[in-house]
């Protein structure tokens, strides 16, 4: 058994210069107390979550605009192209009984969405970077509404919904990590 700090490929210590190294002090709560001081880089759990954020505040906004093009479509190119998915609905066994109208709306209940996530998801990643017990706690809550919705979802059959909804996890575990916390303030 070599001594904590001892190479085990120089027992006698002749090739490191004799000593051991002196240990800093990663045990414990010294490596988090690394993050509050001021002039600290920003942990790597932080910098994952804020990665993800605008990454998935990009991918909103963009699906929001590519919903906003689709609303260009008139009218009877939108009931031909609603008439060939019910006929092939129907082929399958299932009767669609959709108005363009009520199309229209579920396309503009999908931009909402869509574009308000995008929209938060990105304004809080920027936010983040300051190191405000605001932005922490924005973020904590907006991923924890976001992941409530997934798992809605996922319970009422979409199987979808389990990829973002572990990347939404994976997110408030990181932002509520000893790092996280210690790197707002909040240890």
């Amino acid at each position: 058994m070599f001594p904590s700090g001892q190479d085990p490929y120089d027992p006698d210590g002749t090739q490191g210069g004799g000593e051991v190294p002196p240990q800093r002090g990663f045990s414990g709560l010294d490596a988090h107390l690394e993050a509050m001081r001021p002039d600290a880089p920003p942990p790597k759990k932080v910098l994952i979550v804020r990665l993800l954020m605008f990454i998935g505040g990009f991918c909103g906004l963009g699906l929001a605009l590519m919903i906003l093009m689709s609303f260009g479509v008139p009218d009877e190119a939108m009931r031909e192209a609603m008439d060939e998915q019910a006929a092939l609905m129907a082929e399958e066994g299932v009767a669609l009984e959709l108005g363009v109208d009520q199309m229209r709306f579920f396309m503009l209940a999908a931009f909402l969405v869509t574009g308000l996530y995008g929209l938060l998801s990105t304004l809080l990643a920027v936010r983040l970077r300051r190191r405000t017990v605001g932005a922490f706690w924005g973020v904590v809550i907006f991923q924890g509404i976001a992941g409530a919705i997934l798992a809605w979802g996922l319970l009422s059959g979409d199987l979808m919904s389990v990829i973002p909804l572990g990347f939404t996890v994976a997110m408030i575990v990181c932002m509520l990590s000893k790092e996280g916390r210690a790197y707002h303030g909040l240890l």
